[in-house]
């Protein structure tokens, strides 16, 4: 059975990596806003679906091949649609002007666009203009704009698939704009906690932010780990568990729950200030400042850059483990003819 004592001090430890590592996700979602990070990775997703190489290899490909002066490629047309245009904010930053989120919908719509032209009158049927775009290698919504030659040879498969039928087409695509989507959010994780490992550098600096000795001070006073143990659990009981959401209404949902735990935590009176001063943490208590390490700085760098989830996650968890043995204590005692400590009086 786990030591009380070692579960106090894991529990200690991961409510304090829960609080910082709420102020890093809502720092590190600050910084992925304004610097456009989910923008700039569903424009490279979109990049490489409908691109073969870079954009200068299949410009100079599409020379050779076409003769023509300025080709336009398919993922530039794509993001010329007007529904794309119009889906992007008007920040001042330039990767604000492109949208951060696409519906599977709305992707395959602007395929269907770019593939039948906008020549059109309503009740026309338009699965030989399709046909077409795909038999010449370019779309036909604007002038000198052509497909590069393994995206064109994927969209034929996929129309063969659809035989023809333009709603199933759609579904086709849709379910390849998926299967790209959930790469690209495995792109968008890795950077994340890249961008907060480098926050919690900070973070671990500017607040001196020791692992090792905080590990040390709640190992060896009895009396703080109490403190902090209680903190964590009143606060675990009044927030909801929050999981890492997979889906973006999900998604957004956890981002919601975690900026509104950070504003509370960033409050004067919130857990963070009341560990900090528990523990002593910061550059203004001197036994604080005294043989700083940076081994200490970069554990606690590392725990933050695993993200607010995953602690959260971890002390519901070893608070029910915690409940749970206390439970069994309990029961113990009562069959060795002892009275349990929580019935005790005086």
């Amino acid at each position: 059975m786990l030591d009380n004592t070692v579960l106090e001090v894991v529990i200690g430890l991961t409510f304090i990596y829960l609080l910082y590592s709420l102020l890093g996700t809502l720092l590190q979602e600050i910084v992925a806003t304004n610097i456009g990070l989910r923008a700039r990775l569903l424009q490279y997703a979109i990049r490489r679906m409908l691109n073969d190489q870079t954009r200068k290899k299949d410009k100079i490909a599409i020379i050779k091949k076409h003769g023509v002066p300025e080709p336009t490629l398919l993922s530039e047309a794509f993001y010329g649609h007007p529904l794309i245009k119009y889906l992007a904010s008007d920040g001042w930053w330039p990767l604000q002007k492109i949208p951060a989120y696409i519906s599977k919908e709305t992707f395959s719509k602007v395929m269907v666009d770019l593939l039948r032209g906008c020549e059109l009158q309503p009740g026309d049927v338009y699965n030989a203009l399709i046909t077409k775009s795909l038999n010449d290698g370019k779309i036909a919504w604007t002038d000198h704009s052509f497909i590069c030659t393994q995206t064109l040879s994927y969209l034929k498969s996929l129309w063969i698939d659809a035989q023809g039928d333009v709603v199933k087409f759609k579904m086709l695509l849709e379910q390849w704009f998926e299967e790209m989507m959930e790469r690209t959010t495995g792109w968008y994780k890795k950077c994340t906690q890249l961008v907060l490992l480098v926050i919690g550098v900070g973070m671990a600096a500017v607040f001196n932010i020791d692992t090792v000795k905080i590990v040390k001070k709640l190992e060896h006073s009895p009396k703080l780990r109490a403190q902090v143990v209680a903190q964590a659990n009143d606060y675990a009981k009044a927030h909801p568990q929050v999981a890492d959401g997979q889906t973006p209404a999900a998604s957004q949902k956890v981002r919601d729950s975690l900026y509104n735990q950070a504003a509370e935590v960033v409050k004067g009176d919130g857990d963070v200030a009341k560990v900090n001063e528990l523990l002593g943490l910061g550059w203004d208590n001197k036994d604080n400042t005294d043989g700083t390490t940076w081994l200490g700085w970069l554990l606690t760098a590392l725990a933050i850059s695993l993200g607010a989830p995953f602690w959260f996650d971890l002390l519901n968890k070893l608070m029910k483990l915690r409940s749970s043995t206390a439970t069994k204590k309990d029961d113990t005692q009562t069959k060795a003819g002892e009275i349990p400590a929580t019935q005790r009086v005086g």
